[in-house]
């Protein structure tokens, strides 16, 4: 099914504004698109530089009609499905699913005793994501001195919906996730709570 001079517009800002992101090679850039279906199109893109939460709300600006954006570090891709013009979401009832016992080990030895529990609820609540399934492997740097840097190599397809709901509930100390698609890695930026405070002092010079 054709596209519509709309949703052709919508495909086209949207590779215009990746390929304006710092690193980004214009030419490098391959877009794929399924329209075969008659209430949806979906669009899927290859060649991507490194990206931010930021960049994905932008897009997601540009149309209000965007279903889902999907990440695959694994295909260096994103896969955003949109509904056609006049096309709705029609309201399902979700069925409950029954409850899974997660289990995780990690190795945390590195991070300060007082940051453990906060950086593992964060990679606690990333394993009961209901898109991943395999395992996935994490290495913190913790060479700087304010926050740690999470690098996650995770197989699955996953929503960026999702990792929104994870920076919802760990927003006290984990600020955002970026997207090195180069390197197939997800970064999260977690504050240290064990760091000093910068506490900043006003003089006032007397005349």
């Amino acid at each position: 099914m054709a596209l519509q001079p709309e949703e052709s517009a919508f495909i086209e800002k949207t590779l215009h504004y990746i390929s304006s992101i710092h690193g980004a090679v214009a030419n490098k850039l391959v877009l794929s698109t399924n329209t075969k279906f008659p209430t949806r199109y979906i669009i899927l893109i290859r060649g991507l530089p490194n990206m931010s939460m930021e960049d994905f709300d932008h897009i997601r600006l540009m149309n209000e009609n965007i279903r889902s954006i999907q990440i695959n570090m694994t295909d260096e891709t994103i896969q955003i499905d949109v509904w056609r013009l006049g096309q709705t979401e029609s309201k399902k009832k979700k069925r409950k699913r029954a409850k899974e016992c997660i289990v995780s080990a990690y190795d945390l030895s590195s991070v300060d005793k007082r940051d453990r529990r906060c950086l593992g609820r964060l990679l606690m609540q990333l394993n009961t994501l209901e898109e991943i399934e395999c395992q996935f492997d994490m290495q913190v740097d913790t060479s700087q001195p304010e926050f740690y840097r999470l690098d996650l190599s995770i197989l699955d397809q996953i929503k960026i919906s999702s990792l929104k709901i994870v920076l919802h509930d760990c927003r006290s100390f984990c600020r955002t996730f970026e997207f090195d698609f180069p390197h197939k890695i997800i970064r999260a930026k977690c504050l240290r709570l064990s760091a000093p405070l910068n506490r900043k002092y006003l003089r006032i010079k007397r005349n």
